[in-house]
């Protein structure tokens, strides 16, 4: 099973602005959106900031507008990005297009682009290609009721970790116990449900919360 919080594509070309829905440029509830990166910090004099993408493909979105906002907030506002190109300078081999030079649009100098450092990027969650039945994107899942699978209710899903052979699901329950699910074990997502539900396929033990990240 496919998880991931963008599904690769073939193509890594930057597409066209046809290729995605129109979003109307207005003020959005981030449950509304993906967050695409962050603002980490001001660069040169002319009101550059360098962003850090969480993407997988970060340019195969239409970047001619983020919709900003802080941490904390519920909302996000769109703003004219004037450019935005890869930060060569901060290459990766795993992650070439990890960092990314930009400046908002009416951002003319340092102490301008200083204001947005920390700043949340995001975009339309419409701008995400449909998935093949039984996939889901990382972001569907937030905040989701987490069943195992005989039907009994674990906790609600707080987080998912990014792992190096996998990722995990980090569930917590009424008792403050976490529990980190790897994965392999996530059977499904039901997206009919408010909150959704995550399905987890696995053995008993996964629901130790001994065996939480830093109690083994």
């Amino acid at each position: 099973m496919k998880h991931g919080r963008l599904k690769r594509q073939p193509e890594r070309t930057l597409q066209s602005e046809a290729r995605f829905p129109r979003a109307s440029l207005v003020p959005l509830s981030l449950s509304e959106l993906f967050l695409w990166g962050r603002i980490t910090r001001a660069h040169g004099l002319r009101g550059y900031v360098i962003g850090e993408s969480f993407s997988e493909q970060p340019d195969q979105y239409n970047l001619k507008y983020f919709w900003i906002c802080f941490p904390g907030e519920t909302e996000a506002v769109p703003r004219a990005v004037h450019s935005i190109h890869p930060h060569t300078s901060r290459k990766e081999p795993d992650r070439p297009l990890r960092w990314w030079r930009l400046r908002i649009e009416g951002v003319e100098d340092r102490t301008a682009a200083e204001k947005w450092v920390r700043a949340e990027l995001y975009l339309p969650r419409a701008y995400l290609p449909p998935l093949e039945e039984g996939h889901f994107y990382y972001v569907e899942a937030e905040g989701a009721s987490v069943i195992d699978e005989n039907g009994l209710f674990r906790g609600y899903l707080r987080s998912i970790y990014p792992g190096t052979a996998y990722d995990f699901f980090i569930v917590e329950n009424a008792q403050g116990e976490s529990f980190w699910i790897p994965a392999p074990f996530i059977a499904g997502l039901s997206r009919d449900t408010s909150p959704p539900t995550l399905h987890v396929k696995g053995p008993e033990g996964l629901w130790d919360p001994s065996l939480a990240k830093g109690k083994v």
